[in-house]
């Protein structure tokens, strides 16, 4: 049995383990660990943290697969090699077609759920969509930091040439034609890592310490604020990346996304506020009446004309 080790994979005999499939499922375990911390915090069943992932992920390779399958740049290939759609160890996926196919495979799974709940006596507990999305968008964003270390080991995701001594070194089969003699590049995959890292710190941070503030869809949205900022700036450095005319297809999903994320925020907390408002008015015209109530009685017991 032959044994070899490169800088893309361990080869035992026929068995190929790509370096690259390493990472993507130590994010996935990482991810794992943590939404399973989150959902008992938040007093929720940890045991549905597996079937998600399992769900969950599964959806996220196919979408984050089509993302990049269907790329302007990169369709003609694929068209003529349809073979190579399947081929997800050689790397090329889409993060945000990885976050789309995610939160389907999570609503395929709410629904099954809730309907096994609605169908049996001693069924499952119903859970709710939103609630689940707050619990998985910190994990997710620790699965995505841990897993861009796939990039490295496939030689992709890094930016134009660099003199910076954190400059990594790609091969010449992997270096774009106008770069053909440079050596060292920015490490674009690193850069999205760490502020991925610093992403999951953030949205932990405000879980935890701001709960009594947050809305059901606060963690998702903060996600929706976070990630795609941090992709539309490493955008201008990426090289080859998807363009829609003249701008990168990632910076306008991501100004969408933000947009979008910031709105609902807003609009969110601004109905609680007012829903707050209208119970406290409430609450204090029935607290005015009862004690107007208890006034006149009051009067009427120390009256002459009461007294026995």
């Amino acid at each position: 049995m032959t044994f070899d080790i490169s800088f893309q994979q361990i080869t035992i005999g026929p068995l190929e383990i790509r370096f690259y499939s390493l990472l993507i499922l130590s994010g996935l375990l990482a991810g794992v660990v943590l939404a399973q911390r989150e959902a008992k915090r938040l007093q929720e069943d940890p045991t549905h943290v597996v079937n998600i992932a399992v769900v969950g992920s599964m959806m996220a390779l196919v979408g984050a697969r089509l993302y990049h399958v269907f790329d302007q740049d990169q369709w003609p290939y694929y068209r003529q090699n349809p073979g190579e759609i399947i081929a997800i160890w050689n790397g090329g996926i889409g993060i945000f077609g990885a976050i789309a196919g995610a939160a389907l495979g999570l609503a395929l799974y709410v629904w099954w759920i809730n309907s096994q709940a609605r169908n049996k006596r001693r069924g499952p507990k119903p859970i709710g969509y939103l609630r689940w999305l707050d619990i998985g968008a910190p994990a997710f964003l620790l699965g995505q930091g841990i897993g861009r270390w796939g990039n490295l080991f496939n030689q992709e995701l890094f930016g134009p040439p660099t003199d910076l001594p954190w400059g990594i070194p790609i091969n010449v089969a992997f270096r774009p034609a106008e770069y053909i003699d440079a050596t060292r590049f920015h490490p674009l995959f690193l850069y999205e890592s760490l502020l991925s890292l610093a992403g999951v710190a953030v949205l932990l941070f405000v879980a935890r310490r701001l709960a009594h503030r947050l809305r059901t869809g606060d963690i998702l949205l903060l996600y929706f604020i976070w990630y795609p900022a941090e992709r539309f700036v490493l955008e201008f450095l990426r090289i080859g990346n998807w363009k829609f005319g003249a701008v990168p297809t990632a910076q306008i999903v991501g100004v969408v996304l933000i947009t979008a994320a910031v709105a609902l925020l807003v609009l969110n907390h601004r109905r609680s506020r007012e829903v707050r408002q209208e119970y406290e008015t409430q609450d204090a015209a029935e607290h005015q009446g009862t004690s107007r109530g208890a006034q006149r009685r009051q009067r009427r017991r120390i009256e002459p004309g009461n007294r026995g």
